[in-house]
């Protein structure tokens, strides 16, 4: 069966004005594409298996500090705290005028701390690249000059040349985190990005070794505890508004923390799950901190006993899944009564706990996947100079997917309120209210909301929102 249509669209009209931020963004395509023009000639005239030199130079150990965050390009209502592991070129080069800060757990003392991470060796030319379009000045008809953000769209005349010789972070496996970044920063152009990275959980049975060995878990849990504090000051200090979680502790993975500490012994089920459980005040800072709105990635097979964190109802987390549409087109809001939509449903016995299911936009769960016309779309999770659809199938690369509708849908239900204005209790819980609306009888697990959802097919973000891209924008181009 072929795929749907595209959702219908407004007839071509007249050129748009500026938007809110001022930009007439016809003049500033011109002005990109005669950038990409003229870096194109740049690259190619370079000849790096001939010379060391000029252009060719390798850059040694560019650290993430020697960059900075512009927030004159940020708004002060999309601050998003991203817990993940690995992210790379992505965050020290391409976007680094949105990062607001870089943090890990050490090791040694059990706290969040600044970090400086360190791309080893660049070619010149590439580096100047990245940060060109990271520090990319538009032009208005007065002639002022300011720092804009650039689609990855626009760039896609680029990609080709950074492939084969030219490909100089030459990633074998793109970091899990770049993945996740590569879709929150397309789909939300004016966000900044606090990271935390890795995840933090490996770092504090290190610090706390002594007690994880004793199987004391109150020990631990008070220095996760301290752990949480000190991310929430991080968290104060930026001014956080969303989190994006793409991991947790479930009795299956906690080996892959526990042997590597060489406690001896096993953990019984009641152990793990004391374990698992020491890690709560960790969640409380994510989930529960006042005016913080979080997405989690959701495992799968659910249950207390085996995911007792994920299980537990925190006020400001919503757990996120997937479901494939097939050949099915959801509403916009996803209501459809008592009619059983025609999709490749996830798993019954996840509907508990999932408050969330986010369409993949595959019409088959073969691979390579075949999708449809309007999936969910990442960039070049390194270089951010294409978009396409979201290649494979994980709850992780789902739940920016739901964070981005989150952010689509704040705007829509406070337009007017000031940026500066944190999340109250009240306008999140609307928020993932309207996220998943009651009006679905057809599965009973749900509880009467309509928890699939296909915000990619209706463009329900804020790349679209902007403007930045027409709403009949297809990633399929000839």
């Amino acid at each position: 069966m072929p795929p749907p249509a595209p959702p219908p669209v407004q007839p071509p009209g007249p050129a748009p004005a500026p938007g809110p931020d001022g930009i007439d963004k016809l003049r500033l395509r011109q002005q990109v594409d005669a950038w990409v023009a003229e870096q194109k000639t740049r690259i190619e005239s370079l000849d790096c298996q001939q010379s060391q030199t000029g252009g060719c130079e390798a850059l040694r150990k560019i650290r993430f500090s020697e960059g900075q965050a512009l927030p004159s390009k940020l708004r002060a209502d999309q601050t998003i705290l991203l817990v993940d592991s690995g992210i790379g070129h992505a965050a020290t080069l391409r976007y680094r005028s949105r990062m607001l800060g870089y943090y890990r757990v050490s090791e040694s003392s059990g706290l969040v701390e600044a970090h400086d991470p360190v791309i080893e060796s660049t070619p010149r030319w590439g580096a100047e690249l990245l940060r060109g379009i990271d520090g990319f000045q538009y032009r208005d008809a007065s002639g002022q000059q300011r720092p804009t953000y650039v689609p990855a769209d626009w760039l896609s005349a680029l990609r080709p040349l950074l492939r084969g010789p030219r490909d100089f972070a030459m990633v074998d496996r793109v970091p899990h985190g770049n993945m996740v970044l590569a879709q929150l920063v397309e789909s939300n152009p004016q966000a900044g990005f606090v990271v935390l990275d890795p995840i933090p959980i490996t770092a504090l049975m290190r610090a706390h070794r002594a007690a994880v060995c004793a199987k004391d878990w109150a020990a631990l849990e008070q220095g996760v505890q301290r752990m949480a504090q000190s991310l929430s000051a991080v968290m104060q200090r930026h001014g956080v508004d969303y989190v994006n979680l793409s991991g947790g502790l479930d009795t299956s993975n906690l080996p892959d923390s526990w042997g590597p500490l060489a406690c001896g012994g096993s953990l019984s089920a009641s152990e793990a799950q004391g374990l698992i459980m020491a890690f709560r005040p960790l969640y409380a800072s994510l989930f529960e901190s006042p005016g913080v709105l979080g997405v989690q990635a959701a495992g799968v097979a659910l249950s207390p006993g085996s995911h007792p964190l994920e299980a537990l109802p925190l006020a400001n987390r919503v757990r996120v899944s997937l479901f494939h549409p097939a050949a099915a087109q959801l509403p916009a809001d996803g209501v459809t009564g008592a009619q059983r939509p025609e999709v490749l449903e996830p798993n019954a016995e996840d509907r508990r706990w999932v408050d969330v299911f986010i369409s993949t936009g595959m019409v088959n769960d073969s691979f390579p996947p075949k999708v449809n016309s309007s999936p969910p779309l990442i960039t070049d999770s390194v270089y951010g100079l294409d978009l396409g659809p979201v290649p494979h199938a994980t709850t992780s690369w789902s739940a920016p997917q739901a964070l981005s509708r989150l952010i689509h849908l704040k705007s829509q239900l406070a337009p007017d309120m000031a940026p500066e204005a944190p999340l109250d209790a009240a306008l999140i819980q609307r928020m993932k209210n309207a996220l998943t609306p009651m009006g679905c009888s057809w599965a009973p697990e749900d509880g009467g909301r309509c928890k699939l959802q296909d915000p990619a097919w209706h463009r329900q973000q804020e790349l679209f929102r902007q403007g930045w891209l027409p709403l009949d924008w297809s990633w399929d181009r000839p």
